[in-house]
């Protein structure tokens, strides 16, 4: 099998890194939250709102992000990847401008504008790059998507110092406590926060077009003709549910691939689905509360935004370890060892408290580190398991376990954190994860990355 190697691919995976430099700021949802909470709260006086009324913004978007996957592969095959990433581009950066109106308003317009427009728009953009990386560099996909997704991990690096600066510049202190939670009060911290939204929009808007001009698929790749595919949709799938082969246009060799419309009916997707399903519950809540929780100790702003952004290199330097694993080993021993680590972290998380910043810092860089290795894994298992041909699709199906999983997760969070509090989170993301193991090891077939 040929590797694109040289210039050209690395030009791509710059591309793709730009741009998911400024997808991956839904990361900083969790900085931003108790900002946007407090001015909520204390800016129209809605005394009600706490953190997980504003969690449904982060899990509008991921439910936008999850929904639009499968779409992008039909918008994708049709106009190429610089106009499908511009259209999710658009979406995204478009919505985030529009929050400094929204929010000036309420919470619902909030949810459409920062939680479902920025998740269509990351939706729409997230996998092209991934796919265009793995294209360029076939026989190490683990390792070009691992580098792509690595811009995911690391915009909150940027940006949660960005945001962090703009509005709370002389790290000022969270005065209020209400049941055992923080809110800013102060007047000229609470005024800032609508105008950090234009110049958020402005510093992603101006990577994502740089990016964009970057991306191109290889030259010589070509789709399969639709008369083609409806033939092998038939012949792809062995009795097993697995596939066969199909014949790539302007290429020599025989690849395999599946259908969308046919790998939803195999068990390996759904023993894929279900464990990203339940590995999904820890770090929804965790990408969520992070900086809420780490409030209920930690009185020090700039400290948590500095914790946040060295998170975010492990965030991505996590998604590029993992994947090289994948490669070097199989993604059934990689997400084993991500899941126990992922348990052990979820199970001890409160220790943080009795030892304070130090741990604390150690345990968010660990954790974000760790549940970043899903989003290099199961995009290449993805490939792996039902080709490349219909992977956009594919993982767009496989992503909507964590858009159930974000909607589970905003329903239930008041009444969680009101009966077991944090304890309670913790609680419940060991033992997702823990099932998440015991469902990876049923996967019994071993098939190394292709």
């Amino acid at each position: 099998m040929p590797c694109w190697i040289g210039w050209p691919a690395t030009r791509v995976i710059i591309g793709g890194v730009l741009i998911h430099l400024t997808l991956g700021t839904l990361y900083t949802f969790g900085n931003m939250n108790p900002y946007i909470t407090s001015y909520l709260r204390y800016k129209f006086r809605a005394s009600d709102t706490d953190y997980s009324d504003t969690a449904w913004v982060y899990s509008a978007a991921t439910m936008g992000m999850g929904s639009t996957i499968v779409l992008a592969g039909a918008i994708y095959d049709r106009f190429g990847p610089r106009k499908t990433v511009s259209f999710g581009c658009l979406l995204m950066s478009g919505g985030i401008a529009l929050t400094y109106v929204t929010i000036q308003h309420s919470l619902a317009l909030v949810d459409l504008t920062y939680g479902l427009m920025f998740g269509l728009g990351i939706g729409i953009s997230y996998v092209v790059p991934m796919s265009c990386a793995m294209k360029w560099i076939p026989d190490r996909k683990g390792l070009a998507c691992g580098l792509t997704v690595a811009g995911f991990g690391g915009g909150a690096f940027i940006f949660d110092y960005v945001q962090t600066w703009f509005i709370n510049p002389d790290n000022d202190p969270l005065p209020k406590h209400v049941d055992d939670k923080y809110y800013f009060t102060q007047e000229k911290i609470l005024s800032r926060v609508p105008p950090v939204f234009c110049v958020l929009a402005g510093c992603y808007a101006a990577l994502q077009v740089i990016g964009i001009l970057l991306l191109r698929d290889p030259p010589e790749m070509r789709l399969v003709d639709e008369e083609d595919d409806e033939e092998g949709e038939e012949s792809s799938l062995t009795d097993g549910g697995l596939p066969t082969s199909f014949t790539s246009h302007g290429r020599d060799e025989q690849e395999q691939y599946v259908s969308w419309k046919q790998s939803w009916k195999t068990k390996d997707f759904w023993l894929l689905w279900f464990s990203l399903f339940f590995n999904s519950q820890g770090l929804v809540f965790f990408s969520t509360f992070w900086k809420a929780y780490g409030q209920t100790f930690i009185h020090d702003d700039q400290f948590l935004a500095v914790v946040g952004s060295f998170a975010s290199l492990f965030n991505a330097g996590g998604r590029i370890l993992w994947g090289y694993l994948g490669d070097k080993f199989s993604f059934k021993v990689a997400m084993l060892c991500l899941c126990a680590v992922f348990t052990v972290l979820m199970a001890t998380y409160k220790l943080t408290e009795l030892v304070g910043k130090s741990l604390f810092f150690i345990y968010v860089c660990l954790t974000f580190g760790t549940f970043s290795g899903n989003y290099s894994l199961f995009p290449v298992a993805t490939a792996q398991t039902f080709g490349q041909r219909y992977f956009v699709q594919n993982y767009g199906l496989l992503f909507t376990s964590q858009v159930i999983m974000s909607v589970i997760t905003a329903f239930t969070a008041p009444y969680i954190q009101n009966v077991i509090v944090w304890y309670g989170f913790f609680l419940l993301s060991t033992g997702c994860s823990f099932f998440s193991f015991i469902l990876v090891l049923a996967l019994k077939q071993e098939r190394p990355f292709i």
